[in-house]
């Protein structure tokens, strides 16, 4: 068995529904004809970036196919809830966030994509989200403040 092969139906598995644990993927591999333990398991999540959120294991982003407008729809939900601050940093957008959150909320907003944004990265609790320009930024720190608010 392969590797790819294994990250190809692992990431198919969770394009299909989110898994709540890493045994139920274990379980789900399985039954695809791939016996893995868990602890491959965790690092085929690390390497495929899954990430876990509230519904459980699920691929970073939005799912292909799925409306953009529902991605926007579930960052702002993502940002009003875990999100405690926006701040622009010369064309840098920062977020900060509960201990423990900025990866969920850096994997939202790379599934957003919002305009301006070239891309993010996260920490335990910041986020850096680099844009285009210092307006782009400002932009940017508009739309997720207004997002915190409701």
């Amino acid at each position: 068995m392969s590797r790819v092969r294994r990250h190809s139906v692992l990431r198919k598995i969770l394009a299909d529904r989110p898994a709540s644990t890493q045994e139920e993927l274990v379980s789900a591999l399985a039954e695809a004809g791939m016996p893995v333990t868990q602890a491959t398991v965790s690092r085929d999540l690390a390497a495929i970036r899954a990430v876990r959120g509230v519904d459980g294991y699920r691929l970073a982003g939005h799912v292909v196919g799925e409306a953009l407008p529902e991605a926007e729809r579930r960052l702002a939900g993502v940002i009003r809830e875990h999100a405690i601050s926006v701040e622009a940093a010369a064309s840098f957008a920062v977020v900060l966030t509960a201990p423990g959150h900025a990866n969920f909320v850096a994997a939202e907003l790379d599934g957003a994509r919002p305009p301006g944004m070239v891309g993010c990265i996260a920490g335990d609790d910041t986020i850096f989200v680099a844009t285009k320009s210092e307006r782009e930024a400002d932009r940017l720190v508009r739309l997720l403040c207004s997002m915190m608010e409701g």
